[in-house]
C-alpha cells in the first residue's frame, strides 16, 4: 500500500513538473500581434487568447516625449513591427517585468526573424543598455558600434545625446549657427581667406567665382563687423537647416581718396548641417547704406573729369586694356593654360572691369609672365 502510494505521488509530481517545464518553455517565446507602438522601445501586443501586453524591448533605450529624436525612433519601430505578427522572446537573465510592470521581451518579426531591438540600434535610433547583461548583448554591441561609426540616425540628428531636451537642442542649434556665420566674417577680417572659403558649399563658391577673385574683393577691406544676427530653424531635405538673418558693417579704403568708407548690408545665410558644424549653402546680401568704395585706380576720375582711362587712348572699344583688346572671342595670356581662341603677350595694363580675367592677382597688370 505504501509502495503504491509512493508511486502515485511520484507520478503526480512528474506530471506537475512536466507541466511547469512546458509552461516555462512556452513563456520564453510567445507569438503575438503588435497593436500599437508607444515609443521607440515600448509597444502593446495582443496574444492569441486576446490578452494585451505592454512590452518593453530588452537591451535598448530610446528618447522619451519631449526629447531629441522621440518622433523618429517611435516612427521607425512603428514601421518595423506595428500591425505585424511577432515572436516575443524572453531572456532568462532578465526578470519577467520591469519596475513599471512592463513585460520584458526581445521582439522578432515572424515573417523574416528580424530582431526589432537590434535593428533600432543598427539604424542609430536607440542606444544600447549594458546593465543588467543579457543574452544578445554581443550582437547588440556590434550594431550600436556600427551606427556610431557611421554617425547615423540620432548620432547625427542629436549629436549622440539620445535624451537631449528638444527646446534646449533648438536653442543650441540656433546659437551654433550664429557662431558659424560670425566666425566666417572674423576669418575674412583677419585675412584668413582659405579657411573662410572652405566654410562655403561648392555651389556657393561657383556662384561667387574663382577663389582669387573672391579674395581680391576684400583686398581693401579693413574689417567686417556683425551688427546683429538672429537664427531660425527650418526643415528641408529631411533634416534641420538654419537661416541666419544678419546685419553687417564694413570698413573699406577707397582706392582714389585713400579715405575709410563705411558700408552697411543686410541679408541671410542658409546653413546645412555637417558633422560637428555647418556649411553655407546660400548667401544673399544687399547693401542698405553707407558710401561708395572704388576698389581700383581704374575707377578714379581722370584729370579731364572723365572716368578711368582705358587702353588704346581711352577708347571704350579697348575695354580698359592697354595695349588695346577690343570686344570679341575670349582672350587668354599666351603660354598659359587658357584655351583662347585669342592670345596676348604681356604685360597688359588693366584699367577696366577685366572681362577676360587677365589680372589674376588684382594688381592692375595682366599676363606678367
Amino acid at each position: 500500500m505504501t509502495r503504491r502510494l509512493a508511486l502515485s505521488v511520484g507520478l503526480a509530481l512528474a506530471i506537475i513538473l512536466s507541466a511547469i517545464a512546458v509552461d516555462t518553455a512556452s513563456a520564453q517565446q510567445t507569438t503575438a500581434t503588435v497593436t500599437r507602438v508607444i515609443d521607440g522601445d515600448t509597444l502593446e501586443a495582443q496574444l492569441a487568447d486576446g490578452r494585451l501586453l505592454t512590452v518593453r524591448l530588452i537591451g535598448i533605450d530610446t528618447p522619451e516625449v519631449g526629447e531629441c529624436g522621440f518622433t523618429h525612433s517611435a516612427a521607425a519601430l512603428r514601421e518595423l513591427v506595428e500591425g505585424r505578427p511577432v515572436n516575443l522572446v524572453g531572456d532568462p537573465t532578465q526578470g519577467a517585468t520591469d519596475q513599471f510592470g512592463r513585460s520584458l521581451f526581445y521582439v522578432d518579426r515572424v515573417s523574416d526573424g528580424l530582431d526589432a531591438g537590434k535593428e533600432m540600434l543598427q539604424l542609430g535610433l536607440a542606444e544600447q543598455l549594458i546593465e543588467p547583461r543579457y543574452e544578445r548583448m554581443l550582437a547588440y554591441t556590434d550594431a550600436a558600434t556600427d551606427a556610431a561609426h557611421a554617425y547615423s540616425g540620432l548620432y547625427r540628428r542629436c549629436d549622440g545625446d539620445f535624451h537631449r531636451n528638444v527646446a534646449k537642442q533648438r536653442r543650441e542649434l540656433r546659437r551654433t549657427a550664429v557662431a558659424f556665420m560670425r566666425t566666417y566674417y572674423r576669418l575674412v577680417s583677419d585675412e584668413r581667406f582659405l579657411r573662410a572659403w572652405r566654410m562655403l558649399h561648392r555651389r556657393v563658391r561657383r556662384q561667387i567665382g574663382p577663389f582669387y577673385r573672391w579674395k581680391a574683393g576684400y583686398r581693401r577691406s579693413l574689417g567686417v563687423s556683425v551688427r546683429s544676427a538672429r537664427a531660425r530653424l527650418s526643415r528641408g531635405g529631411g533634416f534641420v537647416r538654419a537661416v541666419v538673418n544678419v546685419s553687417l558693417r564694413s570698413r573699406d579704403r577707397d582706392a582714389c581718396s585713400g579715405q575709410v568708407v563705411r558700408q552697411y548690408f543686410r541679408g541671410h545665410w542658409l546653413l546645412s548641417p555637417r558633422p560637428y558644424s555647418w556649411e553655407a549653402v546660400r548667401v544673399r546680401m544687399r547693401k542698405t547704406g553707407g558710401g561708395t568704395v572704388r576698389l581700383s585706380k581704374s575707377e578714379c576720375p581722370s584729370r579731364d573729369g572723365g572716368g578711368g582711362g582705358g587702353g588704346g587712348g581711352g577708347s571704350p572699344d579697348c575695354q580698359g586694356y592697354s595695349p588695346c583688346l577690343p570686344p570679341g572671342p575670349d582672350v587668354d595670356c599666351a603660354g598659359g593654360s587658357g584655351n583662347g581662341p585669342r592670345y596676348v603677350r604681356g604685360p597688359v595694363s588693366v584699367r577696366g572691369s577685366d572681362p577676360y580675367d587677365l589680372d589674376g592677382n588684382g594688381d592692375g597688370v595682366g599676363c606678367e609672365t
